[in-house]
């Protein structure tokens, strides 16, 4: 009688895990394509490589710029020596970089925040920097010190 109740349970266990098996879960990201808004709250991250700019809301955001990356659904790769520090490719862009080293000769990734609603190399790093719902962060890659941004208007608002 054991058996037969084991072998019984067994099988019940199979077949309940066969239902779920086929079943998927709905994965909901984290981020929409555009800024974000009153509607859809959250911070707002551009990356500007060589004038195309790609802008991404991290919905409802709580962290620092660094985590931004993976929040507003970008890939970032750090250097070697600072893995979560030193932006070395954002989108695997430039592709010509191995990240070994942190101080690329020509050319790097500058961050960039809005101060009084215009925008401004940061005056602090990605890591150190505390992103809050409503505001716009940026990334530019700089070819020269004369590298024009193309960053979008920001659009800052006040989160509910």
């Amino acid at each position: 009688m054991k058996r037969i109740t084991l072998v019984t349970l067994s099988l019940f266990s199979l077949a309940l895990s066969g239902c779920t098996a086929g079943q998927t879960t709905a994965i909901t990201r984290s981020w929409v394509d555009g800024a974000c808004s009153q509607e859809q709250p959250g911070v707002t991250l551009s990356v500007d490589y060589l004038g195309e700019v790609t802008t991404h809301c991290a919905l409802n955001y709580d962290g620092n710029g660094w985590g931004l990356f993976e929040a507003a659904g970008f890939e970032v790769q750090g250097t070697a020596k600072y893995p979560a520090a030193f932006a070395c490719k954002i989108d695997g862009e430039p592709k010509a970089f191995n990240c070994d080293e942190s101080d690329p000769m020509t050319s790097y990734w500058g961050y960039y925040n809005v101060i009084d609603g215009k925008w401004g190399y940061a005056t602090t790093g990605a890591s150190d920097h505390k992103s809050t719902c409503g505001t716009w962060e940026g990334w530019v890659f700089m070819e020269s010190e004369t590298t024009e941004s193309h960053l979008p208007n920001p659009q800052e608002f006040a989160c509910k």
